[in-house]
């Protein structure tokens, strides 16, 4: 929608067809943007975290301008422009079906293709400017100075004819739930006396569809507690409204016009009606949009709804909990509670083959399994805390004597130092070996190492030219404070890792089991540097 349309109090066209999916149109604007630097917060925020706090009255059920031509002032452009660090140009069309973010629920993406442009001869030819691209992606939409504006991933040359095409899974997914979100808000507020405070609708992480951990859409109600059977029956009722098929319109009025002023005084007192209207003097010459679910709710509203409750199939209460005084319920409708049911019933029959139990007895088995592992844990660090002083006494007394370690042939006068090599171990473990092997020979230094789940003197896996290898290696020097630093530092060094610790201790991380021979080297240089035979 141009400036020109705003300006005459218009409203969007999916504010008057909320089916509309495609439109022929043109480009009038096109500017580059340079966005700056995501901050984190504003990155993890997303599309759709605006609430709508800002309308006075009982029910909160925004989701777009309800006054065409007001609402302007206070669209979220900065959060939407954020969601989309990608967006690089700023779109405006002669018309859109595109829905704006705003009150709440998210703005809707899509594609715009450029149209060929007929050549003198009838056919067709491509448009005149050759870099412009043939399909360009809408990341998203908001109001900016009284026109709809498209953030989009490459330019557009005014003039072009375009086609623009909505995500329509994603715009009917937002239908349902706004729809299902203003059922449940009246059902509240006729079985509770509880009030919409505000309102948020999650859009769908294409990541997790597959899995059916979906958004959920957040009503804040003025209660300061619901129990769980209140919560049921919420439930049960609202999904009894929606098998009511009650049919879903928006109702437009102009106030301007006297009969809708009339109109507007009438709706004060319907019993359906909550919330509050705004005076005809504050509607700023735009016309005042409502959405009336037949004999059960009207609400000044903005947003894009089905023509009927029947369309919304279900509405599933996922959970609650206290936010700021009131109690947040999470809820999910129509296509995202199915699938998200779906998931739940395909993760049951998993978990069934793998328990070998009914559903009612998974709980049971899980806990018992816990136990069973919190159990193990504290068995198999008890063995190989017994393993660890064993090995380490051994390591001291035989001084690389054993088949598990490997170190120069003592020498005739007793050796100094000693290396093991330990897979499939952890640096807890290599900490236990070396305390139990320091307090059986205090004099030693000690090169300890484990390496991913590689035994000793195996080939390094090699997929780079030279034998590199994605092996993760683990060391630590331990002994004589005044070497450890200095000796450590070499091993780091030839390993092409990094270390560091307290006295008597340098441990580390690093990458190659191909580097092994040139740490064991370094260390054994080193000891010799020292004396320590």
């Amino acid at each position: 929608m141009d400036d020109d349309t705003a300006e005459a109090g218009g409203l969007c066209l999916c504010q008057q067809d909320a089916y509309l999916r495609s439109l022929t149109t043109t480009v009038t604007r096109c500017i580059p943007v340079e966005l700056p630097p995501t901050p984190p917060a504003a990155a993890a925020k997303g599309p759709g975290k605006d609430k709508d706090k800002g309308r006075p009255g009982k029910s909160a059920n925004g989701g777009g301008p309800a006054a065409a031509g007001s609402a302007t002032a206070t669209a979220p452009e900065s959060a939407a422009v954020s969601s989309s660090v990608a967006a690089r140009y700023e779109v405006y069309l002669a018309d859109t079906p595109m829905f704006p973010e705003s009150g709440g629920q998210p703005c809707d993406q899509g594609q715009i293709l450029v149209q060929p442009v007929p050549s003198a001869n009838g056919g067709e030819a491509q448009p005149a400017v050759a870099a412009v691209a043939v399909a360009v992606n809408v990341l998203a939409v908001i109001w900016k100075e009284g026109a709809l504006c498209h953030l989009t991933d490459a330019p557009l040359d005014p003039g072009t004819t375009v086609e623009v095409r909505l995500d329509w899974q994603r715009r009917y997914d937002h239908m349902q739930q706004h729809t299902g979100q203003h059922v449940f808000s009246a059902v509240a507020d006729l079985l509770l006396g509880a009030d919409t405070a505000s309102w948020e609708l999650h859009p769908l992480d294409a990541a997790t569809h597959g899995s059916g951990d979906y958004g959920c859409v957040a009503v804040d109600l003025t209660a300061s507690q619901i129990s769980t059977e209140q919560l049921l029956e919420l439930e049960a009722r609202a999904n009894a409204e929606l098998r009511g098929l009650r049919a879903v319109t928006p109702l437009v009025l102009d106030p301007r016009v006297t009969a809708d002023v009339e109109r507007m005084e009438a709706l004060r007192s319907d019993p359906a009606f909550r919330g509050q209207l705004p005076s005809p003097d504050k509607i700023k010459g735009g016309k005042l949009r409502l959405i009336h679910v037949e004999g059960l709710d009207i609400n000044a509203c903005g947003g894009t709804h089905v023509r009927s409750t029947g369309e919304v199939q279900v509405v599933k209460v996922v959970g609650a909990e206290r936010a700021r005084g009131h109690t947040r319920v999470r809820l999910m409708a129509g296509d995202r509670a199915l699938a998200a049911l779906g998931g739940c019933l395909g993760r049951e029959a998993a978990l069934t083959a793998k328990l070998t139990c009914p559903p009612s007895k998974h709980a049971e088995m899980v806990g018992m399994l816990l136990r069973d592992r919190r159990e193990g844990a504290k068995a198999r660090k008890l063995l190989a805390a017994e393993l660890a002083a064993l090995q380490g006494r051994d390591l001291a007394l035989a001084l690389g004597g054993t088949a598990s370690a490997a170190s120069a042939p003592p020498h005739p006068g007793g050796q100094s130092w000693a290396l093991l090599h330990r897979p499939a171990s952890d640096l807890d473990f290599l900490s236990l070996v070396a305390a139990a092997a320091l307090e059986a020979a205090p004099g030693l230094q000690l090169l300890m190492l484990t390496t991913d789940n590689t035994e000793p003197g195996a080939a390094a896996p090699s997929s780079k030219a030279g034998g590199e290898d994605g092996v993760e290696v683990t060391f630590l020097v331990a002994g004589r404070p005044e070497l450890v630093r200095s000796v450590g530092a070499r091993v780091a060094e030839a390993l092409g890792g990094r270390g560091g610790g307290r006295p008597g201790r340098f441990q580390g991380k690093a990458t190659g089991l191909f580097r092994l021979p040139a740490a064991v080297q370094a260390f054994r240089e080193a000891v010799s540097a020292a004396e320590l035979v």
